[in-house]
């Protein structure tokens, strides 16, 4: 599980490992040079012409001593450094001597000419928390208008560490390189899109920096995998748990279809379809493995409960809303899954617009609850506006968590889990996933893993993962413009295969 850090969080570790375990800060801001300036050979091979634009802080000092490595290997470098504002660090002043001893001279103007086959910014890092403004800005500007390769040193200047707002102007980089952890704004948009390519570069700070505190934020990676229940030699498919979806409507098949077909394709023993007659022979045609349990429109209201109620005695794990329409007979269905289930529910889609409009089952329900709303989605259940939403992603998903006691799943292009074990932030998947059916699978995929008994925040987070591994798989596969919903089913398999076979 990697650490995802904000800007007092990493103030917070590199602190530690100087105070606490004694490392000195210019070991470490040597480390750091030493690495930037690595990835800026990688970039610029042979020797070239550099230019280094450094503000009057510990960032800026990383940019004079990467300027000073960069000099030794025989690159032509020009150094720009902010005027002397009286708050000019130690370490920073430390590095112009340096510079000063080896001739090395440093320049409070612009070159006028910007023949440069690569710049560097070095004037914030991750504490600017405002635009820029003034000379700041003025330079910014400037470099953003060159055709040089542009390498912003640990955080773009202009762009917030901790939520990936973009100010205007900021340092749009080709490559950031940033140290120790990787900062939350460069996961979020637009802001990883203004870092580029991002290099998390080990400089001595480690686990231990925390001193026992827990990170707020984490991104799973592939060994996080093996969370994922061993399937034993000895079972049968009641072993594997049983899954309850209750989906579709006229015309809506193919939701119930994705949430079945993917809890199967996660591992489930069992799935059971609840949905209406007219949805009986596509299921049973396209996923004969499923039992299927269906309602027609003429039957009574206590039919209709009774029917649900011996089907939700029968789950382990509920996954219900995908197609399933928000006429009364499906409000009525998700008011008595969430008054009577006592296993794990999964809310998607349909569910969540009914849920809009009655929030107080959320508050009322026996079950323990997952909820997997988009952006619009989610703006109908916390009343707020989509761009409001966008720009707090985190926050969104946390403050709802924590309001109704229940596990968030904010679906983006960088999708937020929060939840009572913490706040979870996705780095797989790709825009080849943005098709129809593609969030109907996500629901199954997590009803899935839940129903083999992972813990439910668990399977929130790991089977978000997992679905934008198989979008990845998929695109690779064919094309990011072709993948379909059935593509990502397959493309399950595929994952499955290369991390847990």
């Amino acid at each position: 599980m990697k650490r995802i850090v904000n800007s007092e969080e990493m103030k917070f570790c590199d602190s530690n490992t100087i105070h606490h375990f004694g490392v000195p800060s210019l070991v470490l801001m040597e480390r750091a040079a030493l690495l930037v300036t690595e990835e800026t050979v990688k970039a610029v091979p042979g020797t070239g012409r550099v230019l280094i634009v450094c503000g009057n802080g510990n960032n800026g000092a990383d940019g004079l001593a990467v300027a000073r490595l960069l000099y030794q290997r025989g690159y032509a470098i020009v150094v720009v450094q902010t005027p002397d504002n009286g708050k000019r660090s130690l370490e920073n002043q430390l590095q112009r001597d340096i510079l000063d001893k080896y001739g090395i001279k440093i320049t409070e103007q612009m070159p006028q000419s910007f023949s440069f086959d690569c710049v560097i910014d070095a004037l914030f890092g991750v504490g600017l928390t405002r635009a820029l403004t003034g000379i700041y800005a003025q330079w910014i500007q400037l470099l953003n208008q060159t055709d040089s390769f542009r390498i912003a040193i640990d955080m773009p200047s202009g762009v917030s560490a901790d939520d990936g707002t973009t100010y205007e102007p900021s340092f749009a980089a080709h490559l950031t390189v940033t140290f120790a952890y990787q900062k939350a704004g460069q996961l979020f948009y637009p802001g990883c899109e203004t870092c580029g390519k991002v290099v998390i570069a080990d400089i001595g700070i480690t686990d231990e920096s925390w001193l026992g505190r827990r990170p707020g934020l984490f991104a799973p990676e592939p060994s996080d995998l093996l969370r994922i229940p061993k399937r034993p030699a000895r079972s049968n498919k009641g072993t594997f748990g049983r899954v309850l979806v209750i989906a579709g409507s006229m015309g809506m098949a193919g939701a119930a279809l994705f949430c079945a077909k993917a809890a199967y394709a996660c591992g489930c023993g069992l799935v059971k379809i609840v949905t209406c007659e007219e949805n009986r022979s596509i299921i049973q045609t396209s996923l004969p493995e499923a039992i299927l349990s269906v309602y027609q429109t003429q039957d009574s209201e206590q039919m209709r409960e009774d029917l649900l109620a011996e089907a939700i005695r029968w789950a382990d794990v509920i996954a219900i809303g995908p197609g399933l329409g928000t006429a009364p007979a499906a409000c009525k269905m998700t008011r008595q899954v969430l008054l009577t289930a006592k296993t794990p529910v999964i809310a998607d889609a349909d569910a969540l617009r009914i849920l809009a409009d009655q929030p107080d089952l959320l508050r009322q329900s026996s079950a323990s609850l997952i909820v997997t709303p988009h952006p619009g989605e989610m703006a109908g259940l916390c009343k707020k506006k989509i761009p409001d939403i966008l720009k707090d992603l985190r926050g969104v998903a946390v403050q709802f968590a924590a309001q109704y006691d229940l596990i968030c799943v904010l679906k983006d292009a960088v999708t937020v889990t929060a939840g009572p074990s913490g706040t979870y932030l996705n780095t797989s998947g790709c825009s080849a996933m943005a098709k129809g059916g593609s969030g109907d699978i996500l629901t199954g995929m997590i009803a899935a893993l839940a129903a083999q008994g992972m813990e439910l925040q668990e399977a929130a987070y790991i089977g978000v993962y997992l679905h934008g591994l198989a979008g990845e798989a998929a695109a690779e596969q064919t094309g990011s413009y072709s993948v379909l919903a059935g593509d990502l089913l397959h493309a399950i398999g595929t994952v499955f295969h290369k991390y847990l076979a």
